[in-house]
């Protein structure tokens, strides 16, 4: 998939004001450095696709490969149990959602807590922010790779810890897609590639470093794609997230629906 993001201004905050003017927003945003920068050596891009891909947790597709479930099933298996060299090149994605499987001492994440959640935790409570729900997720993409269209039903901190992603999102969401729709009817805006017929101007692109965090708004459609070498991102994935006492727009539409549909209510997660 190539990008259809066209040449557009993007949006760095530089101060905790401006990170409250914005976080409840629509439109996706960079967090500078001055204001959240993360310390926390990582192993290379191949040892931590080669740790997580042995965990039972790992997650791996093969998001837009032409093949049946079958054989993707069987690509998998050879993913989880082949020499490393011969599956780097594969065209996958790879998540993980239980990090504290590998924060005892010892493991490559012993002290990710004090590193990283700690300082973000500490930052998102310094602005006035509280929150239900904070916890953190490995995203990996295989070497030119994306992933697929979809929306989030959380905020998103995504830190680039190796390679290169574009994260691509809408200028205005709430002009191209009905937040009600979305909310109601959310798988529908789940697919392999992005919908047909897209115009580039109403895009917004951040290419992503290592290093770079980038915020992603609730609930508004994206999609991300790898650059050449293999592509490593943390992001931290935040649910009830209020300044005092109230919940961004996005999130007071899913919480109507969530009176009418407990079921459906994710409130509280054991992740962290």
């Amino acid at each position: 998939m190539s990008s259809l993001a066209a040449a557009t201004t993007t949006t760095t905050v530089h101060t905790a004001g401006e990170f409250l003017a914005h976080w409840d927003d629509t439109r996706n945003f960079l967090i500078g450095p001055e204001l959240v920068e993360f310390d926390s050596p990582m192993p290379p891009d191949e040892e931590i696709v080669d740790i997580l891909r042995r965990d039972e947790n790992a997650r791996v597709q093969f998001i837009g490969m032409e093949a049946d479930e079958q054989e993707k099933a069987a690509l998998a298996e050879r993913f989880r149990t082949d020499p490393l060299e011969q599956i780097v090149d594969f065209p996958f994605s790879l998540s993980h959602f239980s990090l504290r499987d590998f924060y005892a001492a010892g493991e490559f994440l012993q002290n990710f807590q004090s590193e990283v959640m700690i300082p973000w935790r500490t930052f998102l409570a310094s602005t006035g922010l509280t929150w239900q729900r904070c916890y953190p997720i490995f995203f990996i993409s295989g070497k030119n790779c994306h992933s697929t269209y979809h929306v989030d039903v959380s905020h998103v901190a995504a830190w680039q810890v190796h390679g290169e992603k574009t994260f691509i999102g809408y200028k205005r969401p709430e002009a191209v897609n009905d937040i009600q729709d979305i909310v109601d009817d959310r798988k529908s805006y789940v697919s392999n590639h992005p919908p047909a017929g897209i115009d580039p101007d109403d895009l917004i692109s951040y290419r992503m470093a290592p290093g770079d965090l980038l915020w992603n708004q609730l609930l508004t459609p994206h999609w991300v794609e790898a650059g050449a070498d293999i592509a490593v991102s943390i992001n931290i994935s935040h649910g009830g997230l209020a300044y005092q006492g109230r919940f961004c727009p996005n999130e007071q539409v899913l919480r109507a629906r969530w009176e009418e549909h407990p079921d459906e209510a994710w409130l509280v997660d054991e992740r962290y």
